[in-house]
């Protein structure tokens, strides 16, 4: 069946037409389509063309499966009436919910060479809690194309009118001749999505860019001021003695959640996770000043302090141990950029200043506090801070002043 005849539930194996015209659209998707820098532009900039182009476009919605670690899917969708592209994404969970076992974007996944529902005819079946939606809408005509990537799984595209004849032939066959190109740039388009999100996972925002970029090489790296940021738990060998590996695994997951949203809140980027330890910068270029740096980074340590004394009261009501740990930050130059072997590198920051503040990271359980800061940071900050004296840091050569940020 071809989904100009789909007025029923189940589909048959009828090819769409494919009959060729000419219109601008087609011409612009292969040549330019790849240039537009984003699925969201890619789409309005299709959606606004063909309606040049006298096809009565009222929507056009594009949904692409991404590597993420919240969001399976974004979405796409544009509509004639704004004129603007509304995104969306779902979850990991959400293809266990019952919204997408009743939707159209299930059968498309999972191989439906197409569905249309022509909801201006009163026998078309109301099988998908969507339509109802789209009627209510002023939508007559539905249609949802699979979009073929190169790894054989399929994403979804709809197209929709309210023309209250709905969309003609000649137009489905339109449509169905855009389809082979729409989707190779489509794919090219969600490929640097994905390619992005990695990144940052992986990387972070900021490194994640410059590797994009193309600063991949070992050696590439600039001397920068930052407030370097280093958090460690306390206890965390006896944790790993007493609990089986899933239970250490959440523990650790659950804080490094907890201390990675006040960083990002306060924007600090971490660098990396080094088993129950955390490494972050606060780039002083990324702010106004030193200052604002230095506050900013206050900001987030003690917003992580709130968090962390939330997630150990839920651990005491449950019967469990509080969890320790501290938080060191300092102030200094440090050498940004690729490092390791050469064919493995990481992006991270190294030098003297890196250093220091493990060190005074390592004096919160000396001192029993849970978040020390240098004198470089105590400088600049506009906070009033604490001094606890001169203290004797491992591997510096003169005792340093450190100060305790009260609570």
């Amino acid at each position: 069946m071809s989904v100009s005849e789909s007025c029923k539930p189940t589909e048959g194996s009828k090819e769409l037409p494919t009959p060729h015209y000419d219109c601008p659209v087609y011409d612009w998707t292969e040549n330019f389509g790849r240039s537009t820098g984003s699925i969201s532009r890619l789409v309005r900039e299709v959606g606004v063309r063909f309606q040049a182009c006298g096809l009565p476009l009222a929507r056009l919605s594009v949904i692409v499966r991404t590597l993420h670690p919240q969001i399976a899917v974004f979405g796409y969708t544009w509509n004639s009436d704004s004129g603007t592209t509304d995104e969306f994404t779902a979850d990991h969970q959400s293809q266990s919910r019952e919204s997408y076992q009743r939707s159209p974007v299930k059968e498309i996944f999972e191989g439906s060479p197409g569905i249309r529902r022509r909801l201006l005819d009163p026998e078309c079946p109301r099988d998908f809690p969507i339509l109802e939606e789209l009627e209510e809408d002023g939508i007559t005509d539905y249609i949802m194309l699979p979009v073929p990537f190169s790894d054989g799984r399929s994403y979804s595209c709809s197209w929709a009118t309210r023309d209250p004849n709905g969309f003609t032939e000649e137009q489905i066959a339109r449509i169905a001749q855009l389809m082979p190109t729409f989707s190779l740039v489509l794919e090219i388009l969600a490929m640097r999505t994905v390619a992005r999100n990695l990144m940052d996972t992986y990387l972070g925002h900021s490194a994640g860019e410059r590797v994009l970029d193309g600063e991949i090489y070992r050696g590439v790296n600039e001397t920068i001021d930052a407030v370097i940021w280093i958090s460690d738990l306390r206890g965390f060998t006896r944790l790993s003695d007493a609990f089986a590996p899933p239970v250490v695994l959440g523990i650790l997951n659950d804080h490094f959640e907890r201390v990675g949203a006040a960083l990002n809140d306060h924007g600090g980027e971490i660098l990396k996770f080094m088993g129950d330890s955390l490494l972050a910068i606060f780039p002083i270029a990324s702010f106004d000043s030193p200052q604002h740096a230095a506050d900013s980074a206050l900001a987030a340590a003690r917003a992580a302090r709130v968090k962390i004394a939330a997630g150990n009261r839920a651990r005491v009501e449950k019967g469990l141990a509080e969890i320790g740990y501290g938080i060191a930050l300092h102030m200094g130059e440090v050498v940004y950029g690729n490092i390791g072997a050469s064919d493995r590198l990481d992006f991270t920051v190294i030098g003297p200043a890196v250093n220091q503040t493990s060190r005074i990271e390592a004096l919160c359980k000396t001192l029993a506090r849970n978040l020390l800061v240098s004198s470089s940071v105590a400088q600049a900050t506009s906070e009033k801070l604490e001094s606890l004296g001169f203290q004797v840091l491992r591997g510096v050569r003169e005792p340093q002043e450190i100060f305790a940020v009260p609570h």
